[in-house]
């Protein structure tokens, strides 16, 4: 896990574009640009979707497939038609004809990199010590996503080194509440993919499950608490509403299994050595503890007596404050 200039850069470059304004162009959109558009799409000449007042930037690839293209060149006010399949909806997956009009073209104009810039942006007073701090946080994703990879490569070397027989009744129940949640139950090709999917993701939790038993994995209320306070970020919920919600519906033990597959991982990872690709051996105490520090943690979970489990749970002085969303590649780490 190296730092390189290009690295912090990069990130400099995204705070940049964070407090960078938009200022409208008189030309053609090109990559980059921010458009905004109206699109309706057709099938058999039926309206079947529309949207306006949308901004979308050239090049993201986050909306319709082929709509970089169909903007590429395109000047405010001026119209142009597609094909594509729709991405969401009743019509998912359906070709349609798009039509879109680019009411505005807009480019992002970058501040300049200066002192004045950090103490906009941070709370720094100089470009020096933003971006030291620039330059400490690529240092700690980088070793996140080590943890992560490690993560990855001891699964895999879990699941070679054993055969998981996996129940077919279970993957087909699995196969037909996902394609009918989607309205896709005709979709044989889309059938082939989920299946693939839910069969590997069953026999991961197989495995894990038999791992934490092996290992006498034992979940802590606060170990409990932490992961469903963050999965009610994820959805939005206050987390005591979001608790109470699970509770009655018979979730709370569902949940006590995904924190005891995730912490078998990391106990398992305790058990051996990891090295990066330079041999160097790497050190995950930081990201998957250590047995001293399960040995002083709460009480496990299914050993709390005397009151519901929600109740042990659900208290706000507990529950720890919502925290500033993470940047897409940091994610993955905290996840894990």
């Amino acid at each position: 896990a190296e730092v390189t200039d290009e690295d912090v850069t990069e990130r400099l470059d995204a705070l940049r574009e964070r407090f960078g304004p938009l200022v409208g162009v008189d030309r053609p959109a090109a990559a980059g640009d921010f458009v905004g558009l109206a699109r309706k799409a057709e099938i058999d000449g039926e309206e079947v979707a529309s949207v306006s007042g949308v901004s979308y930037q050239i090049g993201s690839g986050n909306m319709l497939e082929g709509l970089d293209e169909a903007l590429t060149g395109l000047s405010a006010d001026e119209t142009t038609t597609f094909n594509a399949p729709l991405a969401c909806g009743e019509h998912e997956g359906k070709e349609a004809a798009v039509t879109v009009t680019a009411t505005s073209v807009n480019q992002r104009y970058l501040p300049e990199a200066d002192d004045d810039f950090a103490q906009l942006a941070s709370e720094f007073d100089t470009l020096e010590e933003l971006t030291a701090d620039l330059c400490e946080q690529v240092a700690s994703i980088k070793t996140s996503n080590q943890a992560v990879a490690a993560r990855d490569e001891l699964l895999k070397a879990l699941n070679d080194a054993v055969e998981i027989p996996v129940p077919a009744g279970a993957v087909e129940a699995e196969v037909h509440r996902h394609l009918e949640s989607e309205g896709r139950l005709e979709d044989d090709t889309h059938r082939a993919e989920v299946t693939v999917e839910a069969t590997d993701a069953l026999r991961n939790q197989i495995l894990l499950d038999t791992l934490a038993e092996q290992l006498e994995i034992k979940v802590a209320q606060n170990e409990l608490l932490e992961y469903l306070v963050s999965a009610s970020r994820q959805y939005g919920m206050d987390p005591n509403q979001f608790i109470q919600s699970l509770d009655q519906g018979g979730q709370i033990p569902a949940m006590v299994g995904e924190v005891a597959r995730s912490k078998s991982l990391a106990v398992a990872l305790r058990q051996i050595e990891v090295k990066d690709t330079a041999g160097n051996v790497v050190d995950l105490t930081e990201f998957i503890g250590s047995d001293d520090e399960d040995a002083a943690a709460d009480e496990p979970v299914e050993d709390v007596a005397g009151e519901p489990v929600e109740e042990a749970l659900v208290d706000d002085s507990a529950a720890p404050a919502a925290e500033a969303p993470v940047e897409d590649d940091e994610k993955d780490a905290t996840e894990a």
